[in-house]
């Protein structure tokens, strides 16, 4: 099968210019809203669709300037034997080495055989599909693809208005599977005579009137018209590719199954039907239940080691991503003011996964976070707790939260695993910080600090060797030790609480001195218990301690403990989007 090596896009719609080299099999594309998504593979469906036209507009070039033509270059490897014709295409073989991602104009022996085609679309609105080498160009040599091949690589594209997969139409799904068995075209005409003439061999009583008295008018003014009759015009009757459709057991057509169904049904019949093994699936979650999305993510290849079909599928939905495998996933991104992120040397990028374990692990726990803007990776559910907690507080009270903002957050799982997804989702272009406790340190866990910081990560943590329930319970004013003592009896038992107050305070404390007299050497045994024995070590524990108490109480705070929740929202701010 020919499968997509490489594509190159410049001054279409959105895209001013950017390459990408995808991967055989399923290829998922991500970004943010209006990014350029459907844009890359429309791109696609543009430059290697079996069509002889398109209506262009001046809305297709970038920025509306025609002055700049639009250029889609797709170079097409693991070519048949048809496009491998010497005579037919010599002139246009290229060379692909896999292994560095270079297209060599003279291919070397370490290369593959490629060919490049090229849609080019110019003011005049006419676009020419043309295939392209640097040899040929210089030459002033011009060809086109064959038509018969162009149709071995046209795209197959499931969107929302599939249903014409389900009727005999000359693009049609049903079409190529019986274009050799079935004609269409003779069927249709002979359906056309047989409606004809059983018309004709109908009685028309009613009609009888009125003929006669056309006939007497005719013959009044020397018309002859002999006897009528009334029967369907040759260009009355009008059956049209599509007009044959399967139907179900009970009569009713196919094309009126949900989109889900169609879409699954239509991928299923793809496989055996296209010479060409390249699939486009824009919102592959789209009418489909999360059940169905797994069946439909089988059909295009999702979990085959050795698939037979190139895909390109974006997507929306958590659910999609952790079904995939993380070398399948590519980030499209715009510039990024974010100066540790990697270059960007087109208007557009595509960042890609490598498929290992730290990143498979990242997909799986932190899918929702990959649709954000930016992230805030929180070292363990204590972090992310306090974050869900402060940005539930900031909509309580008509401030923008985290969320308004276009920033997820993802829980780093505790170890060092938070390091790892922190720099997972830096190296894909992502702003990311890092929120986590001080309580190690040691030189190793200060070494993956460091690597961590200058893998573009910004990190916000307490300092003295605090953890965040340490840093909570010695940053808080006097006055909210109660709080924060009652509300960890009303999530863990007031007896557990007791006893754990009483344990590492060695009897001195209780949790009626607590809630009634508190006092600045509490806050040592209290940080001890709230530690040892998880009083907020759950997201959802973390989340009612600073809604309801590190919100309110803020302004009280001492002064290093505002710091780094101010900073951290102010990070927020600069790095989603602007409100």
């Amino acid at each position: 099968m020919a499968v997509i090596r490489h594509l190159a896009i410049e001054n279409f719609r959105s895209i001013k210019q950017t390459q990408w080299y995808p991967k055989p099999g399923l290829n998922c594309l991500i970004g943010p809203g209006d990014v350029g998504k459907s844009t890359l593979l429309d791109a696609i469906d543009l430059a290697l669709g079996a069509r002889r036209s398109f209506q262009f507009n001046d809305a297709d070039f970038y920025l509306m300037n025609t002055d700049h033509p639009i250029t889609i270059s797709v170079t097409l490897g693991d070519l048949s034997e048809d496009l491998k014709n010497l005579e037919a295409y010599g002139h246009f073989f290229r060379g692909f080495n896999q292994a560095n991602k270079e297209i060599h104009d003279e291919p070397g022996p370490d290369d593959g055989t490629v060919i490049t085609l090229q849609l080019i679309v110019r003011e005049d609105l006419d676009p020419e599909w043309l295939l392209y080498s640097e040899r040929a160009f210089e030459f002033g040599i011009e060809k086109r693809l064959q038509w018969k091949h162009r149709e071995t690589i046209s795209p197959t594209r499931l969107g929302a208005t599939t249903h014409h997969h389900l009727a005999w139409g000359n693009r049609s799904i049903l079409h190529k599977l019986t274009e050799d068995t079935f004609d269409i075209s003779s069927s249709l005409a002979q359906l056309n005579r047989q409606t004809r003439q059983n018309f004709a061999e109908q009685p028309q009583p009613e009609l009888a009137g009125l003929l006669a008295q056309v006939r007497s008018i005719a013959n009044n003014l020397g018309v002859p018209v002999g006897d009528l009759k009334a029967l369907l015009d040759v260009k009355g009757v009008s059956l049209s590719n599509g007009a044959i459709s399967l139907h179900n057991s009970d009569n009713t057509p196919l094309r009126q199954m949900g989109t889900g169904s169609s879409r699954l049904l239509i991928s299923g019949l793809q496989k055996v039907a296209s010479t060409s093994q390249i699939t486009i699936v824009d919102e592959a979650e789209y009418g489909l239940e999360p059940y169905r999305i797994t069946r439909l993510l089988h059909e295009l290849g999702a979990k085959e080691n050795n698939p037979a079909q190139q895909v390109f599928i974006t997507t929306h939905s958590p659910y999609v991503l952790r079904e995939l495998q993380a070398g399948q996933l590519h980030v499209l991104r715009k510039p990024t003011v974010n100066p540790f992120a990697p270059p960007l040397p087109f208007s557009h990028t595509i960042l890609a996964l490598n498929g290992g374990d730290n990143e498979q692990a990242t997909l799986r726990a932190c899918a929702e976070a990959f649709f954000s803007k930016a992230v805030i990776v929180g070292e363990g559910s204590t972090e992310v707790g306090v974050v869900r907690g402060l940005d539930v507080f900031y909509k309580d009270n008509a401030a923008p939260g985290f969320q308004d903002r276009g920033v997820a957050w993802a829980e780093g799982g505790g170890g060092d695993n938070y390091f790892k997804r922190a720099e997972v989702f830096s190296r894909l272009g992502y702003p990311t910080a890092l929120f986590k406790d001080s309580d190690i340190a040691t030189p190793a866990h200060q070494q993956q600090t460091e690597y961590c910081r200058n893998q573009g990560v910004t990190i916000f943590e307490w300092g003295h060797n605090y953890s965040t329930e340490s840093a909570t319970l010695f940053g808080c004013p006097l006055t909210a030790i109660p709080s924060i003592v009652q509300l960890a009896a009303t999530l863990n038992g007031t007896q557990e609480v007791e006893q754990h107050i009483l344990n590492c305070s060695d009897n001195q404390l209780t949790f009626l001195s607590c809630t009634k007299q508190p006092n600045d050497a509490m806050r040592q045994p209290l940080a001890n218990a709230a530690n040892k024995y998880k009083w907020f070590k759950n997201i959802a524990k973390a989340e009612e301690l600073a809604r309801k108490i590190i919100g309110p109480e803020f302004p009280n705070f001492h002064e290093n403990y505002r710091q780094i929740i101010s900073q951290l929202y102010l990070w927020a701010g600069q790095n989603g989007d602007q409100r």
